[in-house]
């Protein structure tokens, strides 16, 4: 039904805009003046009314996941252990985590002890385009251990529907399998 009423105004403001458009391009002729720029003009504004943020969101967009969307592995757990020897071994983990908490981090979980695992988003302030992080990292070393940079575009406010351009998360799965290896080190316990 939604989809219905959105679809229904924008058929309606499509009318409307073509409308508007013929009459400036009457308004030109009558006054001696170039017809099609005149329509041009209008058009643009009327498109610019509804539609201004298109353009430079799919821009922003498609330049962040191409420069800043990935997978970065700092450090293997095989490497994490030989660096730290007979620690995993006195971990404990549990099927649901904990939270972690630290300044500037939107979402946190504690793997295990030593390990979390941390989210932060970075909005734009017009657009409707934001820039999410996941860490995996060592709390005890303040170490990054592997990161996850994901590209997200899309507005709450259903009637701009056109700004949904998806997420960009490119190998979400690897970072989640690695988390997992990281989150199961050591014991599990109830």
């Amino acid at each position: 039904m939604i989809a219905l009423t959105i679809l229904f105004f924008l058929v309606l403001y499509l009318l409307l805009s073509i409308v508007v458009v013929r009459l400036v391009m009457r308004w030109a002729g009558k006054r001696g003046r170039i017809r099609w720029r005149w329509g041009l003009f209008a058009a643009l504004v009327m498109y610019n009314l509804v539609f201004w943020d298109l353009i430079p969101t799919y821009v922003v967009y498609k330049y962040y996941a191409h420069t800043k969307a990935g997978f970065w592995v700092y450090k293997t757990p095989e490497q994490w252990k030989a660096e730290n020897p007979g620690v995993a071994e006195t971990l404990t983990w549990k099927d649901r985590s904990g939270t972690y908490e630290a300044p500037g981090i939107a979402y946190g979980y504690s793997l295990n002890e030593r390990i979390a695992e941390t989210t932060t988003y970075r909005e734009f302030p017009i657009i409707p385009v934001t820039i999410g992080t996941d860490l995996l990292i060592d709390t005890q070393k303040n170490e990054i251990l592997a990161k996850q940079v994901c590209v997200i575009s899309g507005s709450n406010n259903l009637m701009r529907f056109w700004n949904n351009l998806g997420r960009t998360s490119p190998d979400r799965q690897q970072f989640i399998e690695l988390s997992n290896i990281y989150r199961k080190l050591g014991r599990k316990v109830k």
